[in-house]
């Protein structure tokens, strides 16, 4: 009996194990439970504000079905669009958006909602709003070589607005940003458009080239009323030097007047000593001084040689 006794308690557990299971279930703050009564989505439990255990009843009366609550991101293909002024851009976009109301997003996809479905529902509403948003705009909005004329948030900032309150009303999903991925040209508007930023590059080259040549031309006129007034300057100051040296001279050619001779004595010995102010050299000619000989031979020798013999008394 107690054998049996154990066997039946074991089968009470797993019992009351299966029961819980099928009543019990968890979340956790990364996802979104939604309990279908019949088929039918009742409120919805999100992880991020209701995290833990909760209840339901057993299948079939109830079913348990699970979301993620984070963010999807995907990927729009290339579309080929024309813009405003007739010009064909190829223009691919990305699309961040997440669950914001279960309830609706389970009830709105028909059969068991999932997500690939409704990516694809707002892959739809988004390549509509970004056909409606690009023919409004021209391509130098898109692409310019001025970053002042390019309005790519602008036209990112409509496709989003265009898209957001559509997907929520009909999916009950959120919106959270929508961009430009890539952008290209076909290759009759690639040429165009490198024609025209070489018009556009060689007209503003133009410009600084004038705009450099007029400042050029201002330096040199500058320089030139400079060296003008400067000359003038010397010359005038050069003309007051040139007078009073004049005024100078023509004192002391007044003095020198008075005797000549001494004047011009003066004037020589002016003359060495501004010469022999430094260490000079002289070269002389020994022939034609005698005293010479008194420096190459001696005093004895010249002596000798210049001192007559005594007469003899």
């Amino acid at each position: 009996m107690r054998k049996h006794g154990w066997i039946v308690f074991m089968l009470a557990v797993i019992v009351v194990l299966m029961v819980f299971y099928t009543i019990a279930y968890t979340t956790d703050f990364r996802q979104i439970a939604v309990v279908k009564t019949f088929g039918k989505a009742e409120d919805a439990v999100y992880g991020k504000t209701d995290a833990g255990l909760h209840w339901k009843l057993p299948y079939p009366i109830q079913r348990l079905v699970r979301y993620d609550s984070r963010m999807f991101i995907f990927e729009d293909t290339y579309t080929q669009l024309q813009t405003k002024d007739n010009q064909n851009v190829l223009i691919t976009l990305f699309c961040v958006w997440r669950i914001k109301d279960a309830n609706w997003f389970v009830r709105s996809i028909q059969g068991d909602a999932k997500v690939k479905d409704c990516e694809d529902k707002i892959r739809d509403s988004l390549r509509s709003a970004k056909g409606a948003v690009v023919t409004t705009h021209p391509l130098a909005e898109f692409i310019n070589t001025d970053p002042d004329k390019m309005h790519i948030e602008k036209i990112e900032k409509e496709i989003f607005e265009k898209v957001r309150d559509s997907v929520l009303r009909d999916y009950g999903v959120e919106i959270v940003t929508i961009g430009i991925r890539s952008l290209g040209l076909a290759q009759g508007v690639t040429e165009k458009v490198i024609e025209s930023m070489k018009a556009e590059r060689n007209t503003e080259a133009a410009d600084y080239r004038a705009r450099g040549k007029s400042i050029a031309d201002a330096i040199r006129q500058r320089a030139k009323t400079a060296r003008s007034q400067i000359l003038s300057f010397a010359n005038a100051k050069a003309e007051r030097i040139r007078t009073e040296g004049d005024k100078a001279a023509a004192e002391y050619y007044a003095a020198f007047e008075k005797d000549e001779e001494f004047a011009q004595y003066l004037r020589k010995l002016e003359f060495w000593k501004k010469t022999l102010s430094k260490n000079a050299v002289f070269v002389l000619d020994g022939t034609m001084l005698s005293f010479i000989d008194w420096l190459k031979y001696g005093p004895g020798r010249l002596n000798n040689a210049t001192t007559k013999p005594a007469k003899r008394r």
